[in-house]
């Protein structure tokens, strides 16, 4: 069940690089005075992709996996391993979790099936007046590919779909100047692909549906989105003033206009007061420049990675603690204990049979299962790993017969030096590392008949 654990861990991971990105949004807007909508936008965009990017996640695993000897090795239990006590823990986050997901899916679908129904009720729109002044602005505006249809369902302008895009009207007398407003709001929508973002940041929602940040985050979102259409079309507009847009945004306003599958002109009071007062401030409107949203989102990048790594680390190393804690408990403890000074040094003099059981062993963990019948007079040499000095090399070996005498150790494959201990019945000894380089424990059988050992290697 490691893929549970890894699942559920890759979420949180996410989750923690999101909301630290976020949390640096909102402290940019506050403290450094980032105001322009359009840079901010581009800053919640790249919070939102950072719930889909497993950069952390990589950052964790990928030093924990390495090639040796032409096989993949696992030098990390965080990739691999699993104990009891950690699997129902992870079964259980990953039951909860995907209940949660399922309710998001269900709830949002309902709404959906909610709103296509509500579409069907959508008839073409006769009006040659509405027609004449939609096509203008259509072209003006670059838009193609989108219908315009009236609902008697509605009590305000939405657009919706995907892929087929439509403009829908309540069945309402409008006047041209309102007209005007509404074609170009909603056409400023399309053209910068915003009901494809809320899809996007709806879909994460549901991924992310424990994270009490992707909800205020999505809010945002949306909310620039209204305030960049308000700027670009009500500035220095030929046919209305800002101030009947907002009187037009005011009467307008209904708390069910709108929602995540729809744009709309204007969806509740709090936003439309907050879209008015950016409106009434502005006197001119101007997108930052590429270079400077580059370098924004780069760092922003940076400083939410940087953080979001460490935390996954900690959490990785606090699961290896976790697994390495209850591995050791469920070794037998020995019954013999061995004065770390008998510790034998020496090269093979041929006296043994050696063999290479590296290739047999699956390299999944840093832990190896010893469990052999060792021949007459034959050396088991198990899996190699790359070790460092200061690193250990922990082996706890045990034959059946106590009256056995037999060897573990450890053999630098470089040197072919060997440290080794000897006795009978339950050895264990921790091998100390004083040179860099690629070790493999073993267990020598110096006897003229074959032993069965069992136990484990912690490297």
């Amino acid at each position: 069940m490691v893929w549970i654990r890894l699942c559920i861990s890759d979420i949180a991971f996410l989750s923690a690089a999101g909301s630290i990105s976020y949390g640096l949004t909102r402290l940019a807007g506050r403290i450094l005075r980032v105001e322009n909508p359009v840079l901010l936008l581009a800053l919640q965009k790249l919070t939102l992709i950072l719930y889909w990017l497993p950069v952390s996640f990589a950052c964790v695993c990928i030093p924990r996996i390495s090639f040796e000897n032409g096989v993949r090795a696992y030098t990390g239990e965080f990739v691999c391993s699993s104990v009891p006590s950690m699997t129902v823990v992870f079964l259980i986050l990953g039951i909860v979790w995907l209940a949660g997901f399922w309710l998001s899916v269900v709830r949002d679908g309902i709404k959906i099936c909610r709103l296509a129904k509500l579409l069907r009720g959508n008839v073409p729109v006769q009006d040659a007046r509405y027609l004449d002044l939609f096509e203008a602005c259509r072209r003006r505006a670059g838009v193609g590919g989108v219908t315009l249809s009236q609902n008697d369902l509605l009590c305000s302008p939405v657009t919706a779909g995907l892929v087929r895009k439509q403009l829908i009207l309540p069945f309402a007398d409008y006047t041209d100047r309102e007209l005007h407003m509404i074609y170009e709001h909603e056409l400023m929508h399309i053209k910068k692909g915003d009901l494809s973002w809320r899809i996007f940041a709806l879909v994460t929602s549901w991924i992310h549906w424990f994270n009490p940040v992707i909800y205020p985050l999505m809010r945002e979102m949306d909310c620039l989105q209204e305030m960049i259409c308000d700027l670009s079309i009500s500035i220095d507009n030929a046919h209305y003033t800002k101030k009947e847009y907002a009187a037009f945004l005011v009467r307008l306003t209904d708390q069910n206009a709108g929602n995540v599958y729809t744009t709309a002109l204007t969806e509740n009071k709090s936003q439309t007061i907050r879209r008015i007062e950016i409106m009434a401030k502005t006197k001119s409107f101007s997108k930052p420049k590429r270079w400077m949203t580059g370098i924004s989102c780069a760092c922003l990048a940076v400083m939410s990675m940087i953080p979001a790594t460490a935390v996954s680390a900690e959490a990785a190393r606090l699961q290896e603690d976790w697994l390495r804690a209850e591995e050791v408990e469920t070794i037998e403890e020995p019954q013999s204990h061995w004065d770390p000074t008998i510790e034998e040094h020496g090269y093979d003099d041929g006296s043994v049979v050696e063999i290479d059981g590296s290739q047999d062993i699956a390299p999944y963990s840093s832990t190896v299962d010893l469990e052999k019948t060792i021949n007459a007079n034959t050396r088991y040499l198990y899996q190699y790993r790359s070790m460092s000095v200061g690193e250990t090399i922990d082996i706890t070996a045990k034959c059946d017969d106590c009256a056995i005498t037999y060897k573990i150790g450890i053999k630098n494959q470089k040197t072919g030096e060997m440290v080794s201990v000897s006795g009978n019945g339950t050895l264990r000894h921790e091998f100390k590392i004083s040179e860099s380089g690629t070790y493999t424990a073993f267990v020598e059988n110096n006897n003229n008949f074959p032993i069965k050992i069992s136990g484990a290697a912690v490297y």
